[in-house]
């Protein structure tokens, strides 16, 4: 099987390359510039032409081929206008998942497909299986590196022309097997912000937004100090306020309308049992509510899902317990059990 592999310059797509390159597969590399590393103000020490000469190093010992995509105008054009107005908005948006269906299953897959790959794999740490022609997500055997809560936007064409070489694997034996391979990324750190943005969000969003000052009040309306501009909060944040009160303030919520930052100094306040998605994605079939459990942000538990009303393309969700700050922008994903069902965003 011809194969692309969509590599970063991190250990994990590397060694998925030299997982397929072992089985015997022919396997190339695929590496996207999807932003101008030097106008996005990034250091030459860690930058994304770095992170391409990393692939191609890699490409390089493998003995495999390397090809660069260029997808910066689709990138900027789907990924980051969307970044920018859901901030304008007053959402916290996650680019990654929107970044996954578009641009990697998107723009990146149909370059590998011209390129004559039948599959295209990554580095993600998650579990596809196929059963009558049906594809299912699963989480991966590393629970603390699983990433299929950004995968449910996929559809089974996607998936059918995916592989996960990663899937049973544990970080620690990822970097094992490069460093036996003499890869010299083997114990390269992982990484955690938004690709696109170096340092804080804020400097980012300046360049594109125009932050307008306003009103802190609580719920009952009464002000109590003035916000730098909305899209610099996010629910449930506490630090960053430089409000004087008696006790710790919290972001209940952003009032757009109303260029309102509305706080409250009581925690329960953030605790919400309901609340609408839209865009909803199914995988595969729409699961029973009794066997549901929903995960509202890439780093919280699940919750379990007590009711779910199904409309065309958005869900009315109730939890059977309360979560605290539910955050409209967010990604929130079904599970039955470690199955991936699908997902909405959170409005």
């Amino acid at each position: 099987m011809n194969i692309a592999v969509a590599m970063s310059g991190g250990v994990d797509s590397s060694v998925a390359a030299a997982i397929l390159q072992k089985a015997g597969h022919k396997v190339f590399g695929v590496t996207m510039r999807h932003f101008d590393s030097c106008a996005y103000g990034f250091p030459p020490e860690d930058n994304l032409e770095k992170s391409i000469e990393g692939a191609r190093q890699v490409c390089d010992k493998l003995g495999i081929q390397h090809q660069v995509v260029d997808v910066q105008a689709s990138f900027r054009k789907i990924v980051e206008a969307n970044f920018i107005q859901e901030y304008k908005n007053g959402r916290t948006p996650n680019p990654c998942a929107l970044c996954n269906p578009t641009i990697k299953w998107g723009v990146l897959l149909q370059k590998c497909k011209s390129l004559a790959a039948d599959k295209m794999a990554t580095g993600h740490y998650t579990k596809l299986c196929e059963k009558a022609g049906i594809y299912r997500i699963f989480r991966a055997e590393d629970k603390a590196k699983d990433q299929s809560y950004m995968l449910w936007q996929l559809s089974q064409k996607q998936l059918a022309q995916t592989l996960f070489p990663l899937a049973d694997l544990q970080k620690k034996e990822v970097r094992k097997i490069a460093q036996e391979l003499g890869l010299h990324n083997y114990a390269k750190t992982d990484s955690q912000e938004i690709c696109f943005i170096p340092g804080h969000y804020e400097d980012y969003l300046q360049k594109h937004l125009k932050f307008t000052p306003g009103d802190i009040v609580l719920p009952d309306g009464k002000v109590i100090g003035r916000h730098r501009g909305l899209p610099l909060y996010t629910i449930g944040q506490r630090k960053g306020l430089n409000t004087p009160w008696s006790s710790a303030l919290y972001v209940l919520r952003l009032d757009v309308a109303r260029n309102q930052l509305v706080v409250t100094d009581e925690p329960d306040d953030l605790l919400q049992a309901d609340f609408k998605i839209n865009r909803v994605n199914w995988l595969s079939e729409k699961p029973q509510v009794q066997e549901l459990m929903v995960q509202i942000r890439y780093n919280s538990k699940p919750q379990k899902v007590a009711e779910l009303k199904l409309q065309k393309d958005s869900a009315w969700i109730k939890l059977e317990k309360p979560a605290r700050a539910i955050t409209p922008g967010q990604s929130a994903v079904f599970y039955r059990k470690d199955e991936l069902l699908g997902g909405g965003i959170i409005v």
